[in-house]
């Protein structure tokens, strides 16, 4: 039997997530075992950045 890689280890897959639908993106990237852990705290603090100045330019 054929085994499926899942669409969250796909690099690619999760990087144009994180770009067009940011809750997706993220969970792909918590549960991907193909990103190395650098990556991933980069791409957390990147979206942590950006809620935040969204945030502070909406509030403020």
């Amino acid at each position: 039997m054929e085994s499926k890689a899942k669409w969250y280890n796909d690099t690619q897959m999760v990087g144009t997530l994180l770009l067009f639908w940011p809750p997706l993106g993220v969970y792909g990237l918590y549960r991907s075992e193909t990103i190395e852990p650098k990556w991933k705290n980069l791409g957390y603090a990147t979206v942590a950045l950006a809620t935040l100045l969204l945030a502070l330019a909406f509030l403020g």
